[in-house]
């Protein structure tokens, strides 16, 4: 089964302190600490409801290449965390334990799709279909102005909700703001 995992999180939040401070209608500075950590844990949980990338980041798929769909002499794999920015690279393990990195030429981004086609000659399968391929990829928007306002406004509700229910953050009630889940749900990922 392909694993997925972070390599470089984003530099950035999509909404910035000061005015998740004004939305809370905090007048003074001394829960800025505590407001950014909100803006983190908020923004998480927007890319872990919708399955997509906030801000620029970096990802990883370790994949076996039996998990490619296969389409002529290529294999298709889906990448994760919309929307594509740029590809980095892919590599496939070789006999010796080794990796080799894929030739531009073998390799073909559908960034509409959120695909990657990779060529995989005989050399680099021989006999052994399981073996490991590894695709790195950037994804996000470009910076917080790009993020849909929709998905800034989810951030600072989930925010709101946190700071005024500090002392219960374990408590089912605290689970999730009214309105929340309606501005996400035309940006969930849909997986058949």
């Amino acid at each position: 089964m392909a694993a997925f995992k972070r390599v470089t999180p984003p530099a950035a939040e999509p909404v910035a302190v000061a005015d998740a401070r004004a939305f809370l209608r905090v007048a003074g500075e001394e829960d800025d600490a505590l407001i950014a950590r909100l803006i983190g844990a908020a923004r998480e949980r927007v890319e872990a409801e919708t399955g997509r990338a906030l801000l620029p980041q970096t990802w990883r798929m370790s994949a076996d290449v039996a998990e490619g769909r296969a389409h002529g002499a290529f294999r298709v794999f889906a990448l994760r965390r919309p929307p594509y920015l740029s590809f980095v690279e892919a590599r496939v393990a070789k006999e010796d334990g080794t990796s080799t990195a894929l030739a531009l030429d073998d390799v073909r981004v559908d960034a509409d799709a959120n695909a990657v086609w990779l060529r995989l000659g005989g050399a680099l399968l021989g006999a052994r279909a399981w073996r490991p391929v590894e695709l790195v990829w950037r994804c996000g928007y470009a910076d917080a102005a790009a993020v849909p306002e929709a998905l800034k406004t989810a951030v600072l509700l989930l925010v709101a909700h946190a700071y005024e229910r500090r002392d219960s953050l374990g408590a089912p009630e605290a689970a999730t703001p009214a309105g929340v889940s309606a501005l996400l749900a035309p940006y969930r990922e849909v997986r058949l």
